[in-house]
């Protein structure tokens, strides 16, 4: 065989090789394409897949897991569920509540903000019924609840029945369930909701804990129904069962942990439950860190601190400072008017008459304002807002930038604004330093806690500010520690002063009819959005069934939910 041959032979058999191989490459793509079909499980269960989706309204999801709920109970080895998932903390009407649970979009986007559905966008964001007939258009669905408004909100479903009262609805979907081929099968119950109203949503109210142990019955029944269907070997179901939303209660002290899961009303449950599921809880993620201690509440004209003129002159912020100032501060009123927290100027009136610099507070959120040697003016920067009833870090450094000086605010160590301090000159005084009230006229007084005061001679670089701003001490692990002038944590819990644990000493010396107070609370919590996205919401419903039903999230849709996988 000549050469040539040799070439054209062995380059065909490497095609032939190539051509295999894509092919059969090919071929198991589509088979992967066709069992990982991205659902929520581990299990194949061959079958049609289907819906049972029981709404209740009102029942606190910490009350449900705590009442006699066999039935409920029974379906949970085999559930992803949580006693602690959140419906839209806005969303305070059950029309808006509903409307989530039933477009998979939060209000912002459907619009539902009452029961009258007025200027609502519900064509732009549809009730999720519609996006399943898109896809499948044979699928039956069935809605059966007794508010007429909610029944409104099933738009798309092929039986849409208001009906008299929960008995009305569970028979309803029994019969359903007995008797016809819906797909999508959803129950709305309100009696729970009724009860919490009457009594109160705790289980320490007879009548609301009986509402929720009689829903648990009626889920026995339908549970039931549904597993005699004659045709339930060959189906494949996901049953939801989840609350619109809690109800107002309030809880004792060491129960509220001052984040959105301590909000009672937003307190819902959801579970998801299918034969195939492996058994997946979701509990209340971490929400921050225990701050204890003894400290005094600054309060008034009297009951406050201060340290000599002659000792504070370290205080000074002249016009080459760098400095810092970090504090923790726990607001006991929502609102205050220019309070004095902590300053060093002779005096804090109206018309700002005196150099120096004073951190306040101002309706909901707090400055840092000073008065300079140069310019003719008084100049402030606004920090964060404050959640009263909350320990929340307060920091402000002045910054220099080539030829500028700058103060910058952050707040729990989040950047929030900067203002040039460049042509103000110095901030000097001769006046002590003063934590709480500061003499003056035209401003209120404060009613606050003020603990863990740093005072650094330094730019304390952004990143560290953030890094350290939840931490409740400090010690030489700390990058900048070095560069402290003056370290008060104010929890010493007894004797006449707050003490300064820096290298310079100077305490602050009580006044007024102070007492030390224990406190044991969150630092630095999670915003209710970062929270919120750790356990499962009510607008995740949607997404899940849809998912559930093997129809693809399309990104035009921009629903807001989420899937939970079982794993």
């Amino acid at each position: 065989m000549s050469i040539m041959k040799k070439y054209r032979l062995l380059i065909g058999l490497m095609a032939a090789i190539i051509t295999t191989a894509i092919f059969s490459c090919n071929k198991d793509f589509d088979r992967t394409l066709g069992t990982k079909d991205g659902t929520d499980t581990t299990k194949v269960r061959y079958g049609s897949r289907k819906v049972l989706y029981l709404v209740v309204d009102g029942a606190r999801g910490q009350s449900v897991a705590a009442a006699n709920i066999p039935n409920i109970t029974a379906l949970l080895p085999t559930s992803i569920y949580s006693w602690v998932a959140l419906n839209e903390p806005e969303a305070t009407q059950n029309a808006s509540n509903w409307a989530n649970m039933l477009t998979g979009v939060k209000k912002t986007k459907s619009l539902v903000n009452d029961d009258a559905l007025t200027n609502n966008n519900l064509q732009n964001y549809p009730i999720i019924f519609k996006r399943i007939k898109e896809s499948r258009p044979q699928t039956k669905i069935a809605a059966y609840t007794s508010s007429a408004v909610f029944k409104s909100l099933t738009t798309g479903a092929d039986i849409s029945d208001l009906v008299a009262g929960d008995d009305q609805v569970k028979a309803a979907v029994i019969n359903q369930l007995n008797t016809d081929t819906a797909s999508v099968v959803v129950g709305h119950f309100t009696d729970v909701d009724k009860a919490g109203m009457a009594s109160g949503y705790d289980n320490s109210f007879p009548a609301y804990k009986a509402a929720i142990e009689k829903f648990d019955a009626g889920v026995g029944e339908i549970i039931t129904a549904l597993k005699k269907r004659k045709n339930y070997a060959n189906e494949d179901w996901l049953v939801v069962i989840a609350s619109s939303d809690g109800g107002a209660f309030t809880l004792p002290p060491n129960a509220d942990d001052q984040t959105i899961f301590s909000k009672t009303a937003n307190n819902a449950f959801v579970i998801y439950y299918s034969e195939s599921y492996k058994k997946r809880i979701l509990v209340k993620p971490f929400t921050g860190n225990r701050y204890l201690g003894k400290t005094v509440k600054l309060v008034g004209q009297t009951i406050r601190a201060e340290i000599a003129p002659e000792d504070a002159n370290v205080y000074n912020i002249d016009d080459t400072t760098k400095m810092t100032i970090e504090l923790k501060v726990k607001k006991n009123k929502e609102q205050f008017f220019w309070p004095s927290i902590l300053g060093k100027r002779n005096e804090w009136s109206s018309g700002h008459p005196s150099v120096g610099w004073v951190i306040y507070l101002e309706d909901r959120y707090w400055y840092f304002e000073w008065r300079g040697t140069k310019d003719g003016d008084y100049k402030q920067c606004r920090g964060g807002d404050l959640i009263q009833g909350r320990w929340e870090n307060l920091s402000v450094k002045l910054e220099q930038r080539g030829n500028q000086r700058f103060i910058r605010t952050y707040t729990n160590g989040k950047y929030n604004n900067e203002v040039e301090i460049t042509n103000s000159g110095s901030l000097a005084n001769s006046n002590a330093l003063k934590l709480g009230y500061l003499n003056g006229q035209g401003h209120g007084e404060p009613d606050v806690y003020v603990t863990d005061i740093r005072f650094f001679k330094l730019s304390v670089p952004d990143g560290v500010i953030d890094q350290y701003a939840c931490e409740t001490a400090i010690d030489q692990s700390h990058p900048s520690y070095n560069y402290l002038v003056g370290y008060w944590p104010a929890t010493d819990g007894n004797g006449d002063k707050m003490i300064d644990l820096s290298s310079q000493a100077h305490d602050f010396k009580l006044q007024g009819a102070y007492a030390w107070e224990n406190f044991n609370d969150l630092i630095c919590p999670p915003s209710a959005s970062t929270l919120a996205v750790l356990v499962p919401q009510t607008a995740d419903i949607p997404v899940q069934v849809i998912n559930w039903l093997k129809i693809a999230n399309k990104q035009t849709w921009a629903l807001d939910g989420r899937v939970w996988l079982d794993q």
